[in-house]
C-alpha cells in the first residue's frame, strides 16, 4: 500500500506559483477560434445560418461553463497548512460569477471577431474545406 509523507505529496505541490487563481487566455480563446471556424464552415456549406450560429454559441458557452467548473474544483483544493477547509480564509477561493463571466467574455471576444472575419474574408478557408471534403469523400 502506498503511503505519503505529507498531505501535498499525493496532490503535488499546491503552493507553487503555477497554481494561481487566475484564468489563462489559452482555453477560451482557442475554443472561440476553433468553434467560430467550424460554425462558419458548417453554415457556409449547409446554408443553415440561423440554427448553426445559435448551436455554436450555446456549445461554446457550455464548454466555458465546464472550464469554470474545473477551475472552481481546482481552486477548492486547500492551499495552506490548515487541517480543515472550514478554517481557511474564505477569500482564498475565488470562484464567483466573475470567473464565469470572464471565461464567457474571453470566449465571445475571440469567437465573434473570428466568425465575422471569416464571413467577410473566408473564401480561401472555405475553398480549402471543400477540397479536403472532396478528397475524403468516397
Amino acid at each position: 500500500m502506498t503511503t505519503f509523507t505529507d498531505e501535498n505529496s499525493a496532490l503535488g505541490d499546491l503552493n507553487n506559483a503555477s497554481n494561481s487563481t487566475t484564468v489563462g487566455l489559452g482555453v477560451p480563446v482557442s475554443v472561440g477560434v476553433i468553434l467560430a471556424t467550424i460554425i462558419y464552415l458548417i453554415c457556409r456549406d449547409t446554408g443553415a445560418h440561423s440554427i448553426g450560429i445559435a448551436i455554436g454559441l450555446v456549445a461554446g458557452m457550455v464548454v466555458m461553463s465546464l472550464c469554470f467548473m474545473s477551475e472552481k474544483e481546482r481552486q477548492m483544493l486547500t492551499e495552506n497548512d490548515e487541517a480543515c477547509v472550514s478554517q481557511q480564509d474564505p477569500t482564498v477561493v475565488k470562484t464567483g460569477n466573475g470567473l464565469w463571466l470572464k471565461l464567457q467574455g474571453l470566449f465571445l471576444v475571440s469567437a465573434v471577431p473570428v466568425f465575422l472575419g471569416l464571413v467577410f474574408f473566408g473564401d480561401p478557408v472555405f475553398q480549402l474545406y471543400l477540397e479536403a471534403k472532396g478528397a475524403y469523400s468516397f
